[in-house]
């Protein structure tokens, strides 16, 4: 099979709609893509691509496609643009303020008492913000995880059953070989062609349990570690709102100053992070939106058929068609000993001679329904057949005798002994089994399990999956925007609180001016200015 090529996110979300996502390479798929007369989710991705000079994407649903994924990321560029922007802009603005404060110290008094007023409130303001997005997008990384980790282990239990009933009708298959009646059994030809369809379904069902395990255990190590990122930002820009609010009112400049670098560096971060959460958050709804089109258009080729296992059916089909072969001898080989040795009548007082003559008698015995003819189609049981082993048991059981000594020769009135018995309705249990493992080897060929499974995935998971990581999106840009915004009013109040700190420090230092004896003040110079006085 095709080697898995595509980047984590598309792991991360397939995982969950597919139980065996295999990934084509990438020009075999993107050819694929390009002959695809049926477009998935065309309308919803019908987005700008810059590698086509902005011109709108026109390809529909299509992980292989390059074209697809520039279209999707660019949905996120204004994001991504914000946090270079910032990145790029307030870091210029950093180093110059450092070298001014360096060069050219002032250390002005003027303040506004004003400004003072408003950017303390303004400051509570975006601090209450950043406080209820950092609420908000710890709520939604804990929905998310909760919705991803739901949706991982439903794949899981798909992928578990389906490993199980391969592995269950190949063990059917296995006991066909051994199974019979005395020496009566399969053929030989037909037991080495049971081998190699037992090989090459053990080997498809061991690779798909070992995809399953490695593919969910690196699924869940990413939403960990996801988790504890989202987490850790949530807690890291909460502290950071408050050490700000508290330090830049109590005046503290160069402490705020230190806040602000770190503040520089995550809400870049945040702005990056956010911008990855609403391509994820895009990715998932394309995703969901063509997998509900591909289900009401199954026999439409699209592009989910270069990742889907049912596309290439000559396994499936193979097994299939050995099983109702096995089956159908099975049967025939049980029905043979019921018709020629259990319900043969041989003359009165012939010598015993097992395994052919065990002193057989009474009423015949029913034949076991074979469910194909020779041509392995379908078959309605004749009236009297008997069907499935619990019935098998239920009607042969009348006809088993009590035998002698030797456990080979009949006692009593019967058509069959204890030991043939156990071996014919074993022979009944195999064929049952091969008959009801055989829907599954058609679900596997004709792509319903898939098709259930991505029904299951958009009615129970998809909507959760879209609305939280839209959450923690909108959860980011808030905080982002809001620690912004307050790394802004951090500086500003701040320095007005140092302002208005120093004015008063020069206040305390100045000198006093004169004073009478009686306590008055004496402006200077003013007796010079006095009227003078008439003479006598």
């Amino acid at each position: 099979m095709p080697s898995p090529g595509a980047p984590l996110v598309l792991v991360f979300f397939l995982a969950f709609v597919s139980l065996f996502a295999v990934h084509a390479s990438g020009a075999s798929c993107a050819a694929a893509g390009a002959e695809s007369p049926f477009l998935l989710a065309a309308a919803r991705t019908h987005r700008k691509d810059p590698l086509a000079g902005l011109r709108y994407y026109t390809g529909g649903w299509n992980i292989s496609s390059e074209h697809y994924w520039a279209s999707v990321g660019f949905s996120a560029a204004p994001v991504f643009a914000a946090a270079g922007i910032w990145f790029a802009v307030f870091g210029a603005a950093l180093f110059l303020a450092g070298c001014c404060y360096c060069c050219c110290p002032s250390r002005s008094t003027s303040y506004s008492r004003a400004g003072l007023v408003i950017s303390f409130a303004l400051l509570l303001l975006f601090t209450a913000a950043a406080v209820v997005g950092c609420a908000i997008l710890y709520d939604g990384q804990g929905r998310f995880h909760g919705s991803t980790s739901a949706t991982v282990d439903y794949v899981v239990k798909q992928s578990g059953d389906t490993v199980d009933n391969l592995r269950t009708f190949t063990g059917y298959l296995e006991a066909a070989k051994a199974a019979g009646v005395g020496p009566v059994s399969l053929p030989d030809d037909l037991k080495g062609r049971i081998d190699d369809v037992v090989r090459k379904i053990g080997s498809a069902s061991d690779v798909l349990a070992a995809r399953t395990a490695s593919n969910s255990a690196k699924i869940r190590d990413a939403l960990d570690t996801i988790r504890t990122i989202l987490i850790v930002l949530a807690a890291g820009m909460l502290i950071l709102a408050f050490a700000g609010l508290v330090l830049s009112a109590c005046g503290l400049e160069s402490l705020v100053y230190v806040l602000v670098f770190l503040a520089w560096i995550m809400v870049a971060a945040t702005f990056v992070l956010c911008g990855t959460f609403l391509l994820l958050h895009n990715v998932v709804g394309d995703t969901c939106e063509a997998m509900g089109e591909w289900v009401r258009h199954p026999q439409e080729h699209t592009a989910l058929d270069d990742i889907l296992p049912c596309v290439d059916t000559a396994a499936a089909t193979e097994a299939l068609s050995r099983g109702k072969e096995v089956n159908y001898r099975l049967v025939a080989v049980l029905n043979g000993v019921i018709s020629n040795v259990s319900n043969a009548d041989f003359p009165p007082g012939a010598p015993p001679s097992p395994p052919l003559y065990y002193n057989q008698s009474g009423p015949p015995m029913p034949l076991l329904c074979n469910l194909y003819t020779p041509d392995l189609h379908d078959r309605a049981c004749a009236p009297g057949e008997v069907v499935g082993p619990d019935a098998a048991r239920q009607a042969w059981g009348t006809h088993a005798c009590k035998t002698d000594g030797s456990g080979q020769v009949c006692a009593t009135t019967g058509r069959l002994t204890p030991s043939m018995l156990e071996q014919m309705v074993g022979a009944a249990n195999v064929s049952y089994g091969l008959s009801r493992y055989g829907p599954v080897l058609t679900d596997l060929a004709d792509c319903s399990f898939v098709r259930r499974a991505f029904q299951a995935v958009g009615k129970d998971h998809c909507p959760g999956l879209g609305r939280y990581s839209e959450q923690v999106y909108r959860g980011l840009l808030a905080v982002a925007v809001a620690v912004l915004l307050s790394v802004l009013l951090w500086v500003l109040h701040s320095r007005e609180r140092r302002k208005r700190s120093d004015a008063r420090e020069m206040e305390l230092v100045a000198p006093a001016p004169p004073m009478y004896r009686h306590g008055y003040p004496v402006e200077e110079k003013a007796l010079l200015y006095s009227p003078r006085r008439p003479s006598m």
